[in-house]
């Protein structure tokens, strides 16, 4: 019984995007717009066999480049889909008081209110990803360390240790961060929608099965992009995933937002 909310509301975003696919919409705009730089990152990196040194220095660049980069797209990622998550959230919530979805006044309103559900988005992708960087950062620093090639026994066991700590932590931080535009678009307050971390901790195992189900979902949707990975030109592996990433960014929106309210009644029926 306690997975039910959970359970519930993915049914329901199912349904409820199959009878309104206008709120599909904005987030397919959206990856189109980012499907330039929303593509595989295909730059080779070659481990230097012959010199310790050469490939630290090496390790060293490629996450460098890699940190800098994820940076630039996340920041930018997070501020334009700020506006098709608000966009399908207040369209949600529109939809249940059988309101008409109006696409244009719901984008107008988005960016009206993109500076708060822009600042949101970018700390639900920061504290996600501080979520998951721990075990990586060890095992980089023990790298850095190492005199040869061999990596001991023990750093890789404190390792795998420590990512399922991290996974453990994620499966909390991940479902509950994906409630703060939806707790934003229903409160219009910021310090609000961060009590929804909160809220999700009060009802784990629901934010958990929640965050599984979404995981399974997106995945299902995503399915077809991993084709993309065999196409060399990025542009067009953009424009050819764009379609379901916007549609995954809806279905957990959707989701996101129905399972927000559930949690809610339940509080308020307590």
């Amino acid at each position: 019984m306690i997975l039910v909310g959970a359970v519930k509301s993915v049914e329901n975003a199912i349904s409820m995007l199959t009878k309104n696919p206008a709120l599909v919409l904005v987030p397919i705009l959206i990856a189109f717009i980012l499907a330039p730089i929303h593509t595989p990152n295909n730059t080779n990196f070659h481990f230097s066999q012959e010199s310790v040194n050469v490939a630290k220095e090496q390790v060293r660049n490629f996450v460098h480049d890699f940190v800098r980069n994820a940076v630039i797209f996340g920041i930018l990622t997070s501020i334009m889909q700020a506006i098709s998550s608000y966009s399908v959230s207040r369209g949600v919530l529109d939809i249940i008081k059988q309101k008409d979805y109006q696409i244009t006044q719901t984008v107008f309103e988005a960016l009206k209110n993109l500076p708060q559900a822009a600042f949101l988005n970018i700390l639900s992708w920061m504290v996600t990803i501080l979520a998951v960087v721990p075990p990586f950062a060890y095992l980089y620093s023990e790298i850095m360390k190492a005199e040869s090639f061999t990596i001991p026994g023990s750093v890789m066991d404190n390792f795998f240790f420590l990512a399922i700590i991290s996974l453990l932590i994620l499966l909390y931080v991940a479902p509950a961060s994906l409630l703060l535009i939806p707790a934003y678009v229903k409160t219009k307050s910021v310090r609000s929608a961060l009590k929804v971390y909160r809220l999700a901790l009060n009802r784990l195992s629901s934010t958990i099965g929640f965050g599984i189900l979404i995981f399974i979902a997106m995945m299902i949707i995503n399915l077809p992009t991993i084709l993309t990975r065999f196409i060399d030109n990025q542009f067009l592996a953009g424009i050819i995933g764009a379609p379901f990433n916007g549609l995954s960014n809806a279905f957990s929106m959707t989701a996101a937002t129905l399972f927000y309210l559930s949690l809610t009644k339940e509080v308020e029926e307590e």
